[in-house]
């Protein structure tokens, strides 16, 4: 309901929009403190570079990346991004791509063996830990998308899940 109300309601738009531009800001900038200057600057020339290409989709940049994340977990609840190398060697070969909250399957729950589970399209090992998630290739409904709706297993160190957990053991952001 609550990303049927922004997409058809300006208020609605123009509040998730202000949260995100004041929580987002300029973005998040990292600041090296490695003492000698030549090699801090060098690391500053490759975190540039990087942040122009960080989209897996190449349609916006790293802080343009971060807005819409932080958009999607106001509209939804969550959001999530999936680390992907590069194979066509960039400077560094590192993009994020951003996952629509519906290609990890909320209604996917089994049991997997040795006391490991996947609940709400998270897999969890038998102490409880985040180990992967189950992604599918598209989002659902998608009339462009991959007519294989298997969703892949994509490692937990791979993935970041991006929403505010509200009680104990809440394993996905509700809205």
């Amino acid at each position: 309901r609550a990303r049927w109300l922004v997409r058809n309601n300006g208020y609605a738009a123009n509040a998730v929009d202000a949260f995100a531009n004041h929580v987002v800001g300029d973005g998040i900038k990292p600041s090296s403190k490695i003492a000698d200057a030549a090699k801090k600057e060098e690391l500053q020339k490759l975190w540039l570079a990087w942040t122009d290409e960080a989209d897996a989709d190449g349609l916006t940049d790293f802080y343009g990346l971060q807005a819409m994340a932080v958009r999607a977990m106001v509209e939804s609840g969550e959001s999530f991004a999936r680390l992907r190398v590069a194979s066509d060697a960039t400077a560094i070969p590192l993009h994020l791509e951003l996952l629509d909250r519906e290609q990890v399957p909320m209604d996917l729950h089994r049991e997997i063996g040795g006391g490991a589970r996947i609940r709400a399209g998270i897999e969890f090992d038998s102490a409880g830990r985040r180990v992967a998630y189950r992604v599918l290739s598209s989002r659902p409904g998608d009339p462009l998308g991959s007519l294989r709706m298997d969703p892949l297993r994509v490692p937990a160190a791979d993935c970041l899940h991006l929403f505010k957990p509200l009680a104990a053991g809440q394993l996905r952001g509700i809205t």
